[in-house]
């Protein structure tokens, strides 16, 4: 018998705070005595605003390579599939503070060694018993360089051969050398927990493809249009989740999106234009901003001309003018940057140099160093993502007053985030809300799965790769901020990176759906309703 407790813990999960219960109550004429309810009486009364079932329909932007894989995703409709179907040992919350999900205890025992131990009772989608087996084998899974897995170069300190089994829920984890940021890794979203056998050799294939412990089991996807998941009758979050299907449609663009959404043919869509928010507003719909350190950068390669040249990569950078494209490209939904990432870091030291300003004439200065006095470039983007398409666009303008014609080229997100994903010579891309090293390991290493930038290409790059592996066996938060801030100022000098700005997330849903929260964290609509199972219908 749960205690009553317990159950108004369940209802303040749901969404439904004691401000909340006594506000209905109002306005229902019920006369609480005292101000408060019995926490029996308010669980029940909570329990009665939440309509179970029902399809969900959630807009998203895809590709004909559409695919779901518990340890991996490129566009954000894989983002969405993944999160719906797969759990990891630990996620973040809305403020960034990391919580234990599938382990029950997940802890650094040393700075190189970690111990985990998974929750009883908690079943795959095919009703196989998770056990600590399956922890390891997913460890192994995301450092098979075979597959590029998004993750695996954030578990590069993890010794796979000294990987020790204690029993069938508990393992503990040697590493190579110290890593502070192995705990950040076990709780990115793309760390889902697959059970063994799970594609050992492919990426979003295989028999156990779509197995996952998740909220939502997979019924069937359609590589361009849409995926059906259908309700985990044995979820092992109790109550949750709510609907009985979620589907996730493809839309070719964002006004599609914003169509489908005010017209009723989806319940909630990410990244509603920023131009469009009022209008959305305007129609009955709900925004959800979140304020966060997302980005969408232009990518140069540091490994092919023009940008080779280091002058022409300072250049570029002034050839922006970030306060006009945070106004006209985001409508002020965001804040400049100074082209380093990260900005919720303890260690950010971007306000800390001199922040970067338009100046086309020192810009021009600079090209006509490298021998560029006239320069065309292509810049390709595609409106995966909000302010991605806006970026690129102002750049161009911007970069006339330099001398250089930029010719934007924008593409659907199947074209670009396919064969040439990575080898554009100019591009925007995006990523979310990350700490420094974690980010680093991601997209800027050379073991990077996202190394856009080629940085490993850059003349100083054996310095900065030290800098990080120094950082990562650092323990002292103080001095470790100093190697990170030494490592932000060799890519604030000599960088592929121009980020602009950071922007806030835009997302809109209909009123008859609840148990949004803001997030400032790196996914849309609080963590897609933290895989479809904190919303419902009201």
């Amino acid at each position: 018998m749960r205690s009553a407790d317990e159950a108004l813990s369940r209802e303040v999960e749901r969404g439904m705070t004691r401000e909340h219960l006594l506000r209905r109550a109002a306005a229902l004429g019920i006369v609480v005595a005292g101000g408060t309810f019995g926490p029996l009486t308010e669980a029940a009364f909570a329990s009665t605003q939440i309509k179970r079932g029902g399809t969900f329909r959630q807009a998203t932007a895809g590709g004909t390579t559409d695919f779901i894989d518990g340890q991996h995703i490129v566009a954000k409709s894989d983002i969405a599939r993944l999160v719906a179907t797969f759990d990891a040992l630990a996620r973040f919350d809305e403020k960034g503070v990391i919580k234990l999900h599938l382990a029950e205890e997940l802890k650094a025992e040393k700075a190189n060694r970690y111990l985990i131990r998974v929750k009883k009772g908690i079943e795959f989608h095919n009703g196989k018993t998770l056990t600590i087996d399956d922890v390891i084998y997913s460890i192994r899974r995301t450092k098979n360089p075979k597959l590029k897995l998004f993750g695996n170069a954030a578990f590069g300190a993890i010794d796979l051969n000294n990987i020790k089994k204690l029993d069938k829920w508990t393992c503990r984890l040697f590493l190579s050398r110290p890593d502070v940021t192995l705990m950040e890794a076990f709780a990115q979203y793309f760390q889902g927990v697959v059970p063994k056998g799970y594609q050992p050799n492919a990426v979003g294939k295989g028999p156990l493809q779509y197995i996952g412990t998740g909220p939502f089991k997979v019924k069937s996807l359609t590589p361009g249009r849409e995926s059906v998941h259908v309700k985990n009758e044995n979820y092992w979050i109790d109550g949750q989740p709510y609907f009985n299907e979620v589907r996730i449609v493809n839309f070719p663009s964002d006004a599609a999106k914003v169509n489908a959404l005010l017209s009723g043919q989806v319940e909630a869509m990410a990244d509603v234009p920023f131009a469009q928010v009022p209008v959305v507003k305007g129609r009955g719909k709900k925004i959800l901003v979140s304020p966060t350190g997302a980005w969408t950068p232009l990518c140069m390669r540091v490994d092919v001309p023009p940008f080779d040249d280091v002058r022409v990569r300072r250049a570029f950078r002034l050839l922006i003018n970030r306060p006009q494209v945070i106004q006209q490209g985001l409508s002020g939904y965001g804040f400049v940057g100074n082209d380093i990432y990260s900005p919720f870091d303890p260690a950010y030291a971007g306000d800390e140099f001199p922040q970067r300003k338009y100046d086309p004439e020192q810009a021009r200065s600079l090209l006509k160093q490298a021998g560029h006095d006239s320069l065309d470039v292509e810049l390709v983007t595609s409106p995966a993502d909000t302010g991605m398409v806006e970026g690129a666009t102002i750049f161009a303008q911007n970069a006339k007053a330099g001398g250089v014609n930029v010719t934007v080229r924008n593409v659907d997100g199947g074209t670009f985030y396919g064969d040439q994903y990575l080898k554009w010579p100019f591009s925007a891309d995006y990523w979310g809300t990350r700490n420094y090293l974690l980010q680093a390991a991601t997209a800027v290493l050379k073991t990077a799965p996202f190394n856009e930038t080629h940085w490993d290409a850059y003349s100083g790059y054996a310095k900065f790769e030290a800098l990080y592996r120094q950082a990562l066996g650092t323990v002292d938060n103080k001095k470790r901020a100093q190697i990170i801030k030494e490592m932000q100022r060799m890519e604030y000098n000599d960088g592929g990176l121009i980020i602009w700005g950071f922007k806030s997330l835009t997302d809109g849903y209909s009123a008859k759906v609840a148990g949004y929260k803001v997030d400032r964290g790196t996914l849309n609509l609080n963590k897609y309703g933290n895989g479809f199972r904190t919303i419902y219908f009201v």
